[in-house]
């Protein structure tokens, strides 16, 4: 028994030493729950959660009003924004939506 242990083992060790020691670290600390935190996917977060407001962007300019007033930076994107999405169009009432 201890032989087939041993096996999976290795084949763990040699599979680990191929990979990214990064990657192994942060799977280490995802199975103990103490994901680091990660500035890139918050970031990306944060610029599709901006994006998604259908309110023509006025959100997005407040924030980013408020953050110069403190000195700080919104720097979601590099240089590419998407365009604000447009809120939909409401029926008129009794007639029909074209």
């Amino acid at each position: 028994m201890s032989d087939l242990r041993k096996d999976l083992l290795r084949q763990m060790k040699a599979i680990r030493e191929k990979m990214d020691p990064k990657l192994v670290e942060r799977a280490r600390l995802a199975a103990l729950g103490k994901v680091p935190y990660d500035s890139d996917a918050a970031k990306e977060a944060v610029g599709h959660f901006l994006d998604a407001k259908r309110d023509g962007g006025a959100f997005r300019r407040k924030l980013e009003q408020a953050l110069k007033a403190e000195g700080a930076a919104l720097d979601l994107d590099d240089g590419e924004r998407a365009p604000p999405a447009q809120p939909p169009a409401k029926p008129r009432r009794g007639g029909r939506v074209t």
